[in-house]
């Protein structure tokens, strides 16, 4: 995938932050992307039709809390660790059929699997966004990072 679908990609991140989860994000400036978490909730899912590949998004926990606190009404603190991953993978999956969405218009179907959220520290990040295209956003204070594989 081209350098024009990671910047896609990342346009409809900042678009759904603030339709899905009434946040904004703020793309980091080339070459100043944010440094990855000590710890950091993994979320992918895949996708195969006219295109395959792997859609995913790298956040703290806390930023996980909060797009859970806006979407429930509630404050970051009373969220669980299962209703943060819980939003995580929604908005994984809206940010994925959007995207394809971008790419292709109506026509093409595609099969996406189920998100999948794990916990990950800064080295096994790191090796998971090694070799991917990236987009790196500031989201309240928190990096989120959304990537593209295969």
């Amino acid at each position: 995938m081209s350098n024009d679908n990671i910047t896609l990609l990342g346009e409809v991140t900042i678009e759904i932050l603030e339709r899905f989860a009434f946040l904004l994000g703020d793309p980091a400036a080339a070459g100043a992307a944010p440094a990855p978490p000590a710890a950091a909730w993994l979320t992918t899912m895949t996708f195969t039709g006219p295109r395959r590949g792997t859609l995913g998004l790298a956040t703290t926990a806390a930023l996980a809390r909060t797009m859970a606190a806006n979407l429930f009404g509630r404050e970051p603190g009373e969220v669980t660790d299962e209703e943060a991953a819980d939003a995580l993978k929604e908005f994984l999956n809206v940010a994925c059929g959007d995207y394809l969405h971008e790419l292709e218009g109506n026509e093409p179907l595609y099969d996406l699997s189920a998100p999948v959220v794990v916990p990950a520290d800064r080295a096994a990040l790191m090796a998971r966004l090694a070799g991917r295209e990236q987009y790196a956003l500031n989201v309240e204070g928190q990096p989120l990072f959304v990537f593209l594989g295969d």
